[in-house]
Parts: structure tokens; C-alpha cells; sequence
């Protein structure tokens, strides 16, 4: 993949967000959140699209808010997990992808609604297992990558929010000699509850 994309420059990326929620350099963090969004995940490889599909994803996630234009967010992406036979074979196999995300968010308030975009660093987890007679087939790696999004937040009550969202994950992936693209869009829709 591209330099631009290396491990250092993505740990790099994830210790900026993580040190700005753990030390705001604007004072004491405004608020703190908690939520649980969920929706449909998309799979840009054609071959393993036609195979497994798309499918679901549950993301919980605690976001910081440092400043009025700005939150940083930790958050976990699981729940794409995927059987089906594959290959001349017809063998059975398992997809499974998850990882973990670390995101910088730039937020506008309007009344009761805040949108925002939001970028960031992942490090994701992906296992393919075939159920081969001749040869179990078994991946089991991860990677760091990016991710971008955008959405809003609408408030109701004095702490309760609805959260919708769009978002890309980058994520090719070489397991063996050929590139795969693990990555593509989620459409999701949440609940979150502001602590303080």
C-alpha cells in the first residue's frame, strides 16, 4: 500500500486523537458520551461479495467531546461474520472482519442537531477459514488503515441522542499473492446517551 498508509504514520494518527480526549489542550472535556449504533456494512471485493455478501455491524462507542467544534471518539466495529461454500469445491468457509477505530470528529451544532465528519485510524481483524478435505485453508491477520465518515446527531430530552452515519473503510489486504479489498461503506443508525 501507499507510504502515506504505514504503521507508524496510523499510530501516529491514533496517539494525536487519543492523547487530545485523555489531555484537551481546550481545558476539561465538555462531555462525555456513550452510544451503540448498528447498520449494514458493504464488501468491495467482487469475489468475496458474490460469495459472503454484505452484511451487519454493531458498533458501541464512547466519543469526547474536547471542544464545541471538536470530539474525539473510541470505538468497536464486530458482527460481520459470514459462512458459505466456496470456490470449484464448493468447500464451507467462515469470513469474519472486526477492529478496532480511533476517530477525530468536527462538529457544527444547529439547535438540537450536530452534524459532523469525522476521520480517523483503525486496526482491523479479518479470518477466513475453508473447511478443505485436501487442505485447511486458514487466514488469520490484521492491519491498520483509515477510515472517513460523516453524519449527525439529534438531541431529545436533555441527554438522549439519535445518531445517523456513513462511513468508508479503507482496507486492502494481502494475505497471500493476491490483494483483496476487505473495505467499504457502513450505513448505520444508533442511540447514545450523554454521561455528563
Amino acid at each position: 500500500m501507499m507510504r502515506f498508509f504505514s504503521n507508524e504514520v496510523l499510530k501516529r494518527i491514533i496517539i494525536l486523537i487519543l492523547t487530545g480526549a485523555a489531555f484537551p489542550t481546550f481545558g476539561r472535556a465538555a462531555s462525555v458520551s456513550v452510544g451503540l449504533i448498528g447498520g449494514m456494512r458493504t464488501l468491495n471485493d467482487d469475489y468475496l461479495k458474490k460469495v459472503y455478501g454484505d452484511g451487519y455491524v454493531f458498533i458501541p462507542n464512547v466519543q469526547f467531546m474536547i471542544s464545541k467544534p471538536f470530539s474525539a471518539e473510541v470505538s468497536y466495529e464486530g458482527g460481520y461474520k459470514k459462512s458459505a461454500a466456496i470456490g470449484i469445491y464448493k468447500e464451507w468457509s467462515t469470513l469474519k472482519i472486526s477492529g478496532w477505530e480511533f476517530s477525530g470528529i468536527f462538529h457544527y451544532p444547529i439547535k438540537w442537531l450536530l452534524p459532523y465528519i469525522k476521520f480517523g485510524a483503525g486496526y482491523y481483524f479479518y479470518k477466513q477459514d475453508i473447511e478443505s478435505p485436501f487442505i485447511r485453508f486458514k487466514v488469520d491477520h490484521h492491519k491498520g488503515s483509515l477510515h472517513l465518515g460523516s453524519g449527525a446527531q439529534a438531541f431529545f430530552g436533555e441527554n438522549f441522542f439519535l445518531r445517523a452515519e456513513v462511513k468508508y473503510v479503507l482496507l486492502k489486504v494481502k494475505p497471500f499473492d493476491t490483494r483483496v479489498d476487505l473495505g467499504g461503506l457502513r450505513y448505520l443508525l444508533g442511540l447514545g446517551f450523554k454521561i455528563y
